[in-house]
């Protein structure tokens, strides 16, 4: 009790404040108790704190609207470059499209959703991102939409790198398909059976399994495609011979040379100069017997080969006075 009563004897003392204006006024004063000092201290320390919380909440409010405003205009911005994207993908696919029917290719299967390119949904969607109202489109179908994009992109790679390597492969079939003339001059003798070129009465023929092309001696031999030289040496029959191989089952002959410019495991090119022309071997004149082989049968090199005027060309009945050989 006793601790009561000097608590309230303290509060129950009063404080005067005087004001003493410089001017002929009378001061002013005030007196108040302690207590009551107190009381009003406690009330302005609530307000102040109160009116603290009640602007920090508005200015949190303000910031977030502001932060939700830019976050819109970036959302919005990004429904366009989404948008953007899907069109150029669909400009690729287009493109994508229009190569495979000029190279006569088939179109790669589609998956059934994703990757075959975008929903109703998926418009509906973009063109709320596209208004302006991103904020009513799920985070599902955000993810939706950005990996549809992804799978079209991928797809769309794996498409071109198809039509790339099918490019890169028919480009390397065209360089090793022999078709070049391997020399200037005049056929003497086609493909297939034929008399024999010796003179053997006895014979019954024989098949030739080339074509035979006539010049001057030391006319010269070109490599029809690029290839790897396996054999060049001399042979029974063929003379000095080279025989090329090109790849894809493809190899070429070149008979009864002169003289040859290329050794086994050279690299040579389509249109290479390889050899002169000659009459070594088993041959009536200086000529070139050209061979093709494919898949290890000999074929008729005038398939690959563009035919010249009607007066290059023989029949199989020999002329006398042309060089052939085997």
């Amino acid at each position: 009790m006793g601790l009561y009563r000097k608590l309230l004897g303290h509060l129950g003392r009063n404080i005067t404040v005087l004001v003493i204006p410089q001017a002929d006024i009378r001061p002013w004063r005030w007196q108040f108790s302690t207590g009551f000092l107190l009381v009003c201290a406690a009330l302005w320390s609530s307000l102040t704190l109160w009116a603290g919380f009640i602007v920090g909440r508005d200015v949190d409010y303000w910031i977030t609207k502001a932060d939700n405003q830019l976050m819109m205009v970036k959302m919005t911005l990004l429904a366009q470059e989404m948008e953007r994207s899907r069109e150029a993908l669909d400009m690729a696919r287009s493109t994508d499209d229009q190569l495979r029917m000029l190279l006569s290719l088939s179109r790669r299967p589609e998956p059934q959703t994703g990757m075959g390119g975008p929903t109703s949904t998926d418009r509906a969607s973009l063109k709320h991102m596209l208004q302006g109202n991103a904020a009513s489109i799920k985070q599902a179908d955000w993810h939706r939409q950005i990996k549809a994009l992804r799978e079209e992109s991928y797809n769309r790679l794996a498409s071109f790198q198809e039509i790339s390597w099918y490019i890169g492969n028919q480009r390397s079939l065209y360089q090793a398909t022999p078709n070049i003339w391997p020399t200037e001059g005049q056929i003497t003798s086609l493909f297939g059976y034929r008399f024999d070129p010796m003179g053997r009465h006895d014979s019954d023929g024989e098949y030739h399994k080339g074509i035979d092309i006539a010049n001057h001696p030391d006319t010269l031999i070109y490599a029809t495609a690029d290839g790897t030289v396996r054999v060049s040496n001399w042979s029974q029959g063929y003379g000095q011979m080279i025989a090329i191989d090109h790849g894809y089952g493809l190899t070429t002959l070149y008979g009864h040379t002169s003289k040859s410019l290329v050794k086994t495991g050279d690299r040579v090119v389509r249109g290479q100069t390889i050899a002169y022309m000659g009459t070594t071997g088993r041959s009536t004149g200086a000529h070139l017997h050209y061979e093709v082989w494919r898949h290890g049968k000999p074929v008729n090199p005038m398939i690959y080969l563009k035919l010249r005027t009607g007066a290059e060309l023989l029949t199989a009945n020999q002329q006398p006075g042309h060089a052939t050989g085997r």
